[in-house]
């Protein structure tokens, strides 16, 4: 079934309805916001408050001041930058090293595991401090090569 086509009379009457339409929107809304109130935002009273709460003395009194210390302590000192980190690694060292000599006396492991302590709790200088505290590289060798080594003597003919 084909649509019929709309006459003249209908699309003027659409045209009349749409503009009356349209017209009374803008009038509907028109309306409503002129009798809306504006709303600002109210300011705030600003109030003094009152800083002092003894009241001021008038009488001048004398005032005693403590000296105080500008210097760190030594105990602080040693606990914070590169001396820390020296001082952690040589103790971590040592307290492994002791007790590996509690557990397993003459175990090739004890310098190799004070090392590691020591790295592990003061970092690389701590590590390093550990080292050079307790004999050298030369305290490592039961790693590499059995004993500790010696230098040895050449006998020339």
């Amino acid at each position: 079934m084909a649509k019929k086509k709309r006459t003249a009379a209908q699309k003027a009457a659409t045209k009349k309805l749409v503009a009356f339409n349209k017209r009374k929107a803008t009038k509907s809304t028109k309306k409503s916001t002129a009798k809306k109130r504006k709303t600002t935002p109210k300011s705030r009273k600003s109030t003094s408050t009152n800083k002092r709460s003894t009241p001021k003395r008038t009488m001048a009194k004398k005032r005693f001041t403590r000296a105080r210390k500008t210097g760190k302590s030594i105990s602080s000192s040693l606990k914070t930058g590169v001396i820390g980190e020296v001082v952690k690694g040589i103790g971590a060292g040592s307290l492994v090293s002791l007790v590996m000599s509690r557990v397993a006396p003459n175990s090739p492991i004890t310098p190799i595991a004070a090392t590691g302590a020591a790295f592990l709790t003061g970092g690389l200088v701590g590590g390093a401090a550990n080292l050079i505290v307790s004999g050298g590289l030369g305290q490592l060798g039961g790693m590499f090569g059995g004993g500790a080594s010696m230098p040895q003597e050449e006998f020339g003919v």
